[in-house]
């Protein structure tokens, strides 16, 4: 019983344990969301898996009693061998590709169906855990076919099963830490030669129902001088079918199988490269650098700077490097909510990355020439931050994204919807003051959200300049002791407050004079494609910390018209970087439309005539989906950068 329960034991514990992570993400996604309500969704469609698994076992182990013994049993038993060896070999290599990515395709895909409805996230949970249910059964049946033990199999797997549970269930909660590249490595070795034993098994059975060859042709036959009953004979026949006797086609099938598929395992492979966001506990452990599975494109070690934010600190690895493309790794160790920004001459914003939860790290990518730079952390996401020098020496910087051909006219294109959206801009600016001066107040509320639009769409560049943008964007608590506050939110309180209308006109007249200025200065700003690829990831960052959470307009509500303006720049900026993007990762440009297409189709739920609906008048379920739609759509575009950098 022993061997053939290890050799159970361990298909139960690594498919059980690809199933808990497999949960665990999906569990942990909907917690985030704020989507509780649909856990119970996920655990139907995970009884169901169960369900049908235990019911193929129960299909196989009838038609095997039905058939007894003969010539069709022994078909039966390689045809089920057969189709065991395909699927393990094609989940083994399925892992081995996915394993990086395999997160991001599950939120992605439950993202959408929360869209749906619950019967989705149900089908996404079942189809997720379905696979590893049916592998787990055909194995086991097949490993157990020569067994003498009956009760020996499932007691095996359902052991392995409920270890893989237990364990799943403690690395989530971060209770427990293994490295689970090295685990899912050697447990794929143990497979690779269960299922070659296997497929020697097939050839048995398949021979001995004389449709193959060669039944009598003997290999070799130890059986008079190695006892078959002896614990080492019985450890090799019960987990990878190496028996005493065995005919030629027997060996030359096991042997062949093994050393292909142990080449192709670890071959090297290049992944594509992802970027993920705010990983959970259970996705850290999965994605270890140690795994064997291909990885992303990461960054030399010498181009990565370290940031470690607390509510006080903000401790920078370094204050001095050199020309180049930069990756700041930023780890919020405090309780607030923090950013990170990295500001050229004049606090024009060269990156930022918003919205890092505690316990979070998140990676910012720029590209710097020689020249002074600030760092800043800002804890609880207001204020100033946290200052601090950065030095960068060298020339232009090496490998720079504007020497590419394709990503200099990727720029071009971008600079020259940039300038377009402003005139748009100062446009529509003008005729939402002219409305102010006449003193029409409806009229002036009738035209704010349309107006601020093209603001919206090109804001990471607008808010580069760090000067102009607190004139024209501060909200009321994001200025600084004594800052008087003017600009858009400032009307935006006055129009809807009630305040008269001669009061509102001087600030109106001042927003006036500051978009102009900001319109004149975008001739000069010359963004790279990396910038670019940023400023996309920005747009969403604002969606995920103000817009989706209706703390941008609190006086108008109109929210809404900014997630929309924020989502189209990101489009837009994607969309000149399409070209490269199509060039180097096909799949990720997929994707891109894919969860875009998502986002369209649940904003569009909230559309009334030209604009859409009051922000207040969302249900807390309806703000819940549109989060988890922007949030799959940040994972994909988080990747963007990477790919600009890392051709």
């Amino acid at each position: 019983m022993g061997t053939v329960f290890f050799a159970s034991f361990l298909i139960g514990l690594r498919d059980g344990l690809e199933a808990a992570l497999v949960v665990s993400i999906l569990v942990a996604f909907l917690v985030q969301a704020g989507r509780r309500d649909r856990l119970p969704h996920v655990w139907a469609g995970v009884a169901v898996a169960i369900l049908l698994s235990a019911g193929l076992g129960v299909l196989l182990t009838t038609v095997a009693g039905w058939l007894g013994s003969g010539v069709r049993m022994e078909l039966f038993e390689a045809v089920t061998s057969l189709a065991a060896v395909v699927l393990v070999t094609a989940m083994i290599f399925w892992m081995r590709r996915t394993a990086r990515t395999l997160k991001g395709e599950l939120t992605d895909r439950l993202a959408t169906a929360l869209s749906v409805g619950g019967w989705a996230v149900a089908a996404t949970a079942f189809f997720a855990v379905v696979r590893e249910g049916v592998e787990m059964v055909l194995l086991v049946f097949a490993a157990a076919e020569g067994a003498s033990e009956s009760a020996a199999p499932l007691a095996g797997m359902l052991s392995g099963v409920v270890v893989a549970v237990g364990l799943g269930w403690l690395i989530s909660t971060a209770t427990a830490r293994i490295n689970l590249g090295r685990f899912f490595t050697w447990t794929a070795v143990l497979l690779i030669l269960v299922a070659a034993g296997i497929l020697k098994y097939a050839v048995h059975g398949l021979q001995s129902a004389a449709v193959l060859p060669g039944g009598t042709t003997l290999a070799f036959d130890v059986s008079a001088g190695v006892d078959p009953t002896s614990w080492y004979a019985t450890l090799l026949a019960g987990t990878v079918n190496v028996t005493t006797r065995a005919t030629v086609l027997e060996v030359l099938a096991w042997a062949g199988f093994a050393a292909v598929m142990l080449l192709l395992y670890f071959r090297p492979v290049a992944a594509p490269a992802k970027v993920r966001v705010g990983a959970v506990a259970v996705v850290a452990v999965v994605l270890t650098p140690s795994s064997s599975c291909g990885g992303p494109a990461a960054a030399p070690a010498t181009d990565r700077i370290t940031v470690t934010a607390t509510d006080t600190t903000c401790t920078v690895s370094t204050e001095h490097t050199t020309a180049g493309g930069r990756e700041f790794t930023v780890t919020n160790k405090g309780s607030k909510l923090t950013e990170f920004y990295v500001y050229g001459a004049g606090d024009r914003i060269i990156g930022e990355v918003e919205n890092i939860a505690p316990g979070v790290t998140r990676t910012l990518h720029v590209e710097l020439a020689a020249g002074s730079y600030t760092t800043s952390c800002r804890p609880g996401m207001t204020g100033t931050g946290l200052r601090g020098p950065l030095t960068v020496t060298g020339g232009a910087p090496s490998g720079a994204t504007s020497a590419d051909p394709a990503l200099a006219t990727a720029a071009a294109a971008y600079h020259r919807y940039l300038l377009a959206q402003g005139d748009l801009m100062t446009a529509q600016t003008a005729g939402f003051v002219a409305a102010v001066k006449a003193g029409d107040r409806g009229r002036a509320q009738a035209l704010y959200a349309a107006a601020r639009t093209p603001y919206e769409r090109i804001e990471p560049v607008a808010e580069s300049f760090g000067d102009l943008d607190p004139r024209i964007d501060a909200r009321d608590g994001d200025l600084d002791p004594g800052q008087p506050w003017t600009g858009w939110h400032r009307i935006e309180q006055q129009l809807w407050n009630g305040t008269p209308m001669t009061e509102v006109t001087p600030v109106a007249v001042q927003l006036e004079s500051d978009v102009t200025e900001l319109r004149h200065r975008l001739d000069g700003v010359e963004a790279t494609a990396l910038e670019v690829a940023n400023g996309a990831k920005s747009l969403l960052d604002e969606v995920a910390a103000k817009k989706v959470t209706g703390e941008e307009d609190r006086y108008s509500h109109t929210d809404l018209w900014d997630f929309a303006a924020n989502v189209d720049g990101c489009r837009a900026a994607l969309d000149t970087l399409r070209p490269v993007l199509d060039a180097r990762r096909p799949d990720l440009g997929t994707a891109l439309d894919q969860r875009f297409a998502a986002v369209t189709a649940e904003l569009g739920k909230h559309r009334h005539g030209d604009g859409f609906a009051s922000y207040d008048t969302l249900t807390r379920e309806q703000v819940q989906l549109l989060a988890a739609v922007v949030n799959a759509l940040a994972e994909q575009v988080s990747a963007v950068p990477v790919v600009i950098t890392h051709p």
